[in-house]
């Protein structure tokens, strides 16, 4: 994949086979494409098994310092590559749909199940056997960032499936699966930073190795984030929670977290009373109680509710509606905090 033009920005390609083709001609302009756009040369074929259901194949990819993303639908095909001894990329793929796929490494072929999560290393010949495509996305990160040798990189290369491995779970489908979002090829130095950090606490793991506090951060700031984000309206969650769940200790969550304008307490409040004031704002509020606005947003009571809104906004409960233009102000800072 091209690298940036520069330190911060990225380049962000999207591909997707043009309109009033004929099969034969769609195949065609995708092996074409296809074959340019990977950094190892690959030769597609049809596949003689192929599904007679029509696909459509395409793709997106952002390369920025030290590190690519790419997603792909993959249409019907065979593939093969040939060695690339120049690859210094550290690369793990997330097979997310891949029905019948057979992947072959070193020459030896295994069937590669929907969900499945390998490393990949283009260094050596390989190929693939998809009759029905596969949808995949794939982190490449610059080994020389993250110390990886190649006695190293052979060890995570006879790994099998890493889908159950905690560590996947929690850091590496997440962020596989949310980085696609408008600004992205804008913010390409801090997303590789991301990447880097969700690589380094991986193979630290897999390979027993220590990692440095400040490599984890980004990772892991990212994804107790995204936690928060989906977790804040059960009202049991709290610092304690979040940190059994990232199996840290409270101490450790708190350094992590040291340095943002929302400390991780903070957050879970800020996260709840956006939602209260979305719901406050609304037309038909005043058909729902402030009880049921309160436990549908994570308080635990009215008061607590009451607490927040007034520290967020300056303003009791029942002012909302009659200050609504300055309120919207106060939700829209509110939610700005909470995206970094």
């Amino acid at each position: 994949m091209p690298q940036s033009a520069s330190e911060n920005s990225g380049h962000l390609r999207r591909y997707a086979v043009p309109e009033g083709l004929t099969a034969e001609q769609r195949f065609e302009h995708w092996r074409t494409w296809y074959g340019s756009a990977v950094e190892t040369p690959m030769r597609l074929e049809k596949s003689a098994h192929a599904s007679p259901v029509p696909f459509t194949p395409s793709a997106i990819s952002l390369a920025g310092p030290g590190f690519s993303l790419i997603e792909i639908y993959n249409a019907p095909a065979l593939g093969s590559w040939a060695p690339n001894p120049d690859t210094r990329d550290l690369r793990l793929a997330y097979f997310r749909k891949a029905p019948a796929l057979t992947l072959a490494l070193n020459g030896v072929p295994e069937p590669v199940l929907p969900g499945s999560v390998r490393f990949i290393d283009t260094s050596l010949g390989g190929s693939f056997d998809a009759p029905e495509g596969f949808h995949a996305l794939q982190i490449n990160i610059d080994r020389s960032s993250l110390d990886v040798s190649d006695a190293a990189l052979g060890s995570l290369l006879r790994l099998p499936d890493l889908a159950k491995h905690p560590i996947v779970g929690t850091f590496v489908i997440p962020a596989l699966l949310s980085w696609k979002r408008p600004g992205i090829d804008r913010e390409a130095s801090g997303t590789g930073d991301i990447f880097r950090s969700v690589m380094a606490t991986l193979v630290g793991s897999l390979l027993e190795t220590p990692v440095d506090d400040e490599a984890q951060k980004p990772a892991l700031s990212r994804a107790v984030k995204k936690y928060l984000d989906a977790s804040y309206d059960n009202p049991n969650l709290d610092v304690a929670m979040v940190a059994e769940r990232f199996n840290l200790s409270r101490r450790s969550l708190f350094y992590f977290f040291e340095n943002e304008e929302l400390h991780l307490g903070e957050r879970i409040r800020a996260l709840r009373t956006r939602r209260a004031l979305e719901l406050l704002l609304q037309a038909d509020a005043q058909r729902v109680s402030y009880s049921e606005i309160a436990a549908s947003c994570g308080f635990t009571n009215v008061q607590s509710m009451r607490r927040a809104v007034k520290e967020f906004t300056g303003m009791n409960v029942r002012e909302i509606h009659r200050s609504e233009p300055v309120v919207r102000v106060a939700l829209q800072q509110l939610r700005e905090s909470l995206i970094t």
